[in-house]
């Protein structure tokens, strides 16, 4: 056979090569022919049929390996937020919050300071401590010992007749009162109180100086002097600097008398109505206190004209409360006078407020401002915050802050609160650990006695109190009771449902401490609870949900620019229930119930006052 041409051969050796190149082609072809997601492979599925047994394989591995890559990332991401959150703690706990507040028990038997802590509401402001009312004598020496005591002016009151809460409400509207004119708060003498020594000795007194730490406030701040009438009877009765108003010759005190603690106070008040400037007509929800920026004449007609303005502009000729209810936004605490004094004056009787009572000239020369109680023009039965108003949005605030941060019951007072949270608490946690950690507790003012005959609809069943409250409250709870009622067996109903506690059963906390205290101890256990419920038109409750409330403001928790509370309610009448989530302007009477206007967004502007001088 003949061999075949050596050029065929390798034609041949040509035509293998090429189409071992042409299948290399093709595969790599289809090899890349990919569409690549998020890191993981998936396939053309035109291609699915071609697709070879090794190529779920590869897939399957890839995602695998892609998916445990993003588990780590994931992992990174949480430690390193864990770490930031644990810096964040730690400089918390380094550096507490501006201006915070302390209570230091280790005076008062105890708890530690720790412990002690959860009580404290108010803050420690030093540029609040240093501001003077534009009304404060320009020689700041006139309150200096050594200074001519004639230079001096006076602020002098008389107790009001009713129970304590009432008697706090007018004291804080007093002491802002004396502040406001730049004069000398004079402390009435001791007196008895109405309810506050029913746990003892009926004969005991009481002043004001054993609730509140007077010496304390009157050194730190220094636009107010606090003096005892004694003080001021010796300083300017006795020696002749108080002119009677009818004779217009000196008046010396009774009987040359400087001590009235243990006398009958009628005659010393009239004594001081007849050498003082009583202000007439200055009556609350008929005309609001006005102070003006600065002390020039020109100044007191602009007031005037604020309330003028503030009748005719805005929502139309006269303001209603409708104008405000559910709507927080329509006056910010930095508007201007007209704007805020708009929504001050809706909570006048029958109608919006059309009245100043004005700090003016025929006031300020007066030496002796006198406010007597229980005459019909002149009961300052008030909250301070709906009777004054400042022309300055920043003092204001200031007054709002004064009483949070100053008129604070004694740290005996709060110590012995602390103590029994601390115990009240650690009960609420033994009875359940696992889902209790903290020791939350839930609580009550139920208030019976006197308010029920005065107030008839506040008089309902335990039975309906239960009912009216169950919705916010979780069964077999510990709720603590503030009360004033000691039969128990009326409680019966609530006992059936929650572990209920009172007061009386922390008697070893209680060791040692004056019972008139007690009262004062109750609000501010009752302040602790998780959820309130307080009884309405009452001002002992008023207060531990004003309490309430600045405890949200200070944490800045959900609301407290617009002044609500979402656990705090009233357990009669179920359409009052629950008043303090709803924002509204002040109605008439407006001490029954706290305001939001009270705390709403009161930390604003601090550091921001001025004095104004023209």
């Amino acid at each position: 056979m003949a061999s075949l041409p050596r050029c065929g051969s390798m034609r041949i050796f040509l035509l293998i090569i090429s189409f071992l190149c042409i299948v290399s082609i093709v595969w790599n072809f289809l090899d890349s022919n990919q569409i690549r997601e998020n890191d993981v492979v998936i396939y053309d599925t035109s291609l699915a049929n071609t697709a070879t047994a090794a190529r779920p394989i590869q897939q399957e591995t890839t995602v695998k390996l892609n998916h445990h890559h993003h588990q780590q990332q994931q992992q990174q991401q949480q430690q390193q937020e864990q770490q930031h959150e644990q810096q964040q703690q730690q400089k918390q706990q380094a550096s507490p919050p501006p201006f915070a507040g302390s209570l230091d028990c280790s005076a008062h038997g105890g708890p530690s300071n720790e412990l002690a802590a959860e009580m404290v509401y108010w803050s420690d402001i030093p540029s609040d401590k240093a501001f003077k009312s534009p009304f404060y004598p320009k020689n700041d020496d006139v309150n200096n010992n050594n200074a001519e005591t004639t230079n001096k002016k006076y602020l002098t009151f008389e107790w009001d007749f009713a129970g304590f809460n009432n008697m706090r409400m007018s004291f804080e509207t007093i002491v802002l009162l004396a502040h406001s004119m730049g004069r000398t708060l004079v402390l009435p003498p001791s007196n008895k109180v109405q309810w506050l020594n029913w746990l003892n000795d009926e004969n005991k007194r009481f002043s004001f100086s054993d609730v509140y730490d007077l010496d304390k406030i009157r050194s730190e701040h220094a636009g107010l002097d606090i003096v005892t009438t004694d003080q001021f009877l010796t300083s300017e009765g006795l020696t002749g600097n108080l002119i009677d108003k009818e004779s217009g010759k000196p008046r010396y005190p009774p009987d040359n008398r400087t001590d009235w603690n243990a006398v009958d106070k009628k005659i010393l008040e009239q004594y001081l109505r007849s050498v003082s400037y009583n202000p007439p007509k200055w009556e609350p929800a008929q005309c609001l206190a006005s102070f003006p920026n600065g002390t020039e004449s020109w100044h007191y007609p602009v007031m005037k004209w604020f309330l003028r303005n503030a009748t005719n502009s805005f929502n139309g000729p006269y303001p209603t409360f409708k104008e405000y209810y559910n709507n927080p936004s329509a006056t910010a605490v930095t508007d201007p006078p007209e704007k805020r004094m708009r929504e001050a004056i809706v909570g006048g009787y029958g109608g919006p407020i059309r009245r100043l009572c004005l700090y003016d000239e025929t006031i300020v020369e007066k030496h002796v401002v006198h406010f007597p109680c229980c005459m019909k023009e002149t009961r300052l039965l008030t909250h301070h915050y709906s009777f004054l108003f400042f022309w300055d949005w920043a003092h204001d605030l200031w007054t709002k802050r004064f009483v949070r941060d100053n008129l604070r019951y004694r740290d005996v007072i709060q110590c012995a609160a602390a103590r029994v949270v601390t115990a009240l608490r650690n009960r609420a946690r033994s009875r359940d650990v696992a889902n209790n950690p903290h020791g939350e507790y839930d609580s009550f003012h139920i208030r019976r006695g006197d308010l029920i005959v005065q107030f008839k609809n506040t008089g309902v069943s335990a039975e309906e109190i239960h009912r009216n409250s169950k919705g916010e409250l979780t069964a077999n709870a510990t709720v603590f009771v503030a009360t004033d009622h000691s039969d128990r067996d009326f409680f019966a109903p609530l006992a059936s449902t929650y572990d209920l506690v009172f007061l009386d059963d922390f008697k070893e906390e209680l060791e040692g401490v004056d019972k008139m205290y007690y009262g004062m101890i109750d609000q501010l256990v009752a302040s602790r609870g998780r959820v309130f419920f307080g009884c309405y038109q009452s001002t002992f409750s008023n207060f531990i949900f004003r309490i309430r409330a600045w405890r949200i403001q200070k944490d800045k928790l959900e609301g407290y620019k617009d002044g609500i509370l979402d656990d705090s309610f009233y357990y009669i009448q179920p359409n009052k229930t629950y008043e303090y989530r709803t924002y509204s302007a002040m109605s008439p009477p407006t001490y029954m119930r706290e305001w939001p206007v009270a705390w709403k967004n009161m930390d604003e502007g601090i550091g921001q006052l001025n004095r104004f001088d023209g």
